[in-house]
């Protein structure tokens, strides 16, 4: 069963790590598109690289604060997304 908890653990990291690897990866293919020469070959590399790197921190910062599960969980129960009306003060 452990085996099973760390490879949902590891799905929900790498979850939070895909968001800014996808705005990386688009800024570069815009970059290399408007660019031309060497340096937009290198623009879609650098640009994944870099998102991924920002995602990597932003995942361990949430797993060491409030843990992978939790911040999910609040995602998900969060009232605006779920449907619920809000309360009036």
């Amino acid at each position: 069963m452990n085996i099973i908890a760390k490879f949902v653990h590891l799905l929900l990291w790498l979850s939070v790590v895909f968001s800014p690897t996808l705005v990386g990866v688009i800024t570069g293919i815009v970059l290399k598109f408007n660019f031309t020469g060497q340096t937009s070959e290198l623009a879609l590399p650098v640009c994944a690289g870099i998102g991924f790197a920002l995602g990597a921190v932003w995942a361990e910062r949430i797993r060491n604060t409030i843990g992978l599960s939790a911040f999910f969980g609040r995602l998900i129960g969060h009232r605006d997304i779920d449907g619920m009306p809000k309360q009036r003060c």
